[in-house]
């Protein structure tokens, strides 16, 4: 009877196989001059190869089909909603430059392409002028890959929809899009376990944008001229390694922004040209391991609410401020089994030569303690007068005792992939600052009891 049984499931299974048929759009000779007559013909798991063309309408997938444009089709939608709507698991859409989405007018999340099933994969297509690239939604397992999305970038962030959005869709791969003129460039939503690898994004008001979803895995990407390189919020235990955070310097002008996010591994990415390069608020038990801060405005902005954070081998270099501290700083580790971090303004010696500095660096001066009660300071952050307050703290005697300090500052830079720096360009504020504070800082100095025991 078991073996009747696996014969007859045998024999259905080939069948089927042999029922599966590729069918033609466009062109001499076609089974069908559209793509969705050729849809309602077709059964699941057959393939419908779309030719060179252009092809006005809107698609449901309700069935299991790969649509594979042949020579870059052009699939051209009404301009009343979504232009393609997966339901059925197991689809794949390849191959096509898709335009014509509506533009959200009626509230709706009107994109190139929706997905509300399981299991599909939609690569290697260009996505122009549409309201949201793709929208996943109450789905899993599905691929977003080697896509070129490019959103309504003439309108204001408030008017454009997202690159990629994921709400309620674990296990989802965004890989090797590249994405600009959108909102949030890609969105992960009640998300967990999203992997976004090796994305290129620019022009957005969040390249990445993670809210509420564990376990996310955020490599190899690189997220510039953004408002905010990458934004994570409310989430546990995300991986962000390998990225790119360069020239992110719109309103709020930050490359990584923690808020509420603990227990996280940031490894290895480089960060810079950023009004701050980091910003950390209420989010603990993190680690930053062998990142280059690079030529930051403010390499690290720390709150007081973000606990029991480690600092270890990165590299703090050419940033006009490494750490501006709002509150107190009793829980940061600022080296982790005897290795700090390298800080190109560190002034201390390596006598024994074990790369490690002989005397503990002070991560707060005097002009960083002023900037953090009244950011107007910040005015006056590349002036003389900034010069001479960290001279008159040195002579002073130094650092405070609550103050954040690196007790094994790294002597030489640990090395980084490409040592090319991103540029910089002070503005005209600056310049005026830097004539006003001339004049200041020759009474600072005078006014400051010293020794010179204490250089």
């Amino acid at each position: 009877m078991t073996r009747t049984l696996a014969l007859i499931v045998g024999v259905i299974a080939i069948a089927g196989s042999a029922e599966a048929r590729t069918w033609t759009v466009g062109g001499p000779h076609a089974d069908f001059p559209f793509i969705t007559p050729a849809i309602a013909a077709a059964s699941s798991g057959d393939v419908i190869v779309v030719r060179g063309g252009v092809y006005r309408e809107d698609l449901v997938l309700d069935k299991a089909l790969t649509i594979a444009g042949e020579g870059n089709p052009t699939l051209f939608g009404t301009g009343a909603g979504t232009v393609v709507t997966i339901v059925a698991p197991h689809c794949e859409l390849r191959g096509f430059t898709i335009e014509g989405s509506g533009t959200g007018e009626t509230n709706q999340m009107d994109a190139a392409v929706q997905i509300t099933s399981n299991d599909n994969r939609v690569v290697g297509n260009r996505m122009r002028r549409v309201f949201y690239g793709v929208v996943i939604a109450d789905a899993t397992r599905n691929e977003i890959a080697d896509n070129e999305i490019a959103g309504l970038a003439h309108l204001p962030f408030g008017k454009r929809g997202d690159g990629v959005y994921l709400y309620r869709a674990p296990n989802t791969f965004v890989a090797r899009n590249r994405i600009s003129g959108e909102r949030d460039a890609i969105y992960f939503q009640y998300a967990p376990k999203g992997r976004a690898i090796d994305n290129v994004v620019s022009d957005a008001r969040y390249a990445l944008h993670d809210m509420f979803s564990d376990d996310a895995r955020i490599v190899g990407n690189t997220f510039s001229d953004a408002a905010v390189g990458a934004n994570i919020m409310n989430s546990r235990r995300i991986t962000i390694e390998r990225n790119r955070f360069e020239r992110n310097r719109g309103i709020p002008g930050i490359g990584l922004a923690l808020k509420d996010c603990d227990d996280s591994t940031v490894r290895g990415n480089r960060i810079g040209a950023n009004p701050r390069g980091l910003l950390l608020d209420g989010s603990s038990a993190n680690q930053f391991i062998d990142n280059a801060f690079l030529a930051n405005d403010t390499a690290v902005a720390l709150f007081s609410s973000a606990e029991r954070n480690a600092f270890s081998g990165n590299r703090f270099q050419d940033n006009w401020s490494d750490l501006l501290l709002n509150g107190r700083d009793s829980s940061t580790r600022w080296a982790v089994d005897g290795r700090g971090n390298y800080w190109s303004r560190y002034r201390g010696f390596d006598f024994d030569g074990d790369g490690i500095g002989d005397a503990p660096h002070p991560l707060v001066g005097p002009f960083e303690r002023l900037e953090a009660s009244n950011s107007a300071v910040r005015l006056f952050l590349q002036s003389p007068l900034a010069s001479g307050l960290e001279l008159a703290g040195r002579l002073s005697g130094g650092a405070r005792s609550d103050d954040a300090i690196d007790a094994r500052p790294l002597a030489r830079p640990p090395s980084i992939v490409d040592e090319k720096r991103p540029p910089r360009h002070a503005g005209l504020a600056l310049t005026l600052a830097a004539m006003l504070g001339a004049l200041m800082t020759v009474f600072i100095v005078e006014a400051t009891p010293c020794s010179r025991s204490k250089v």
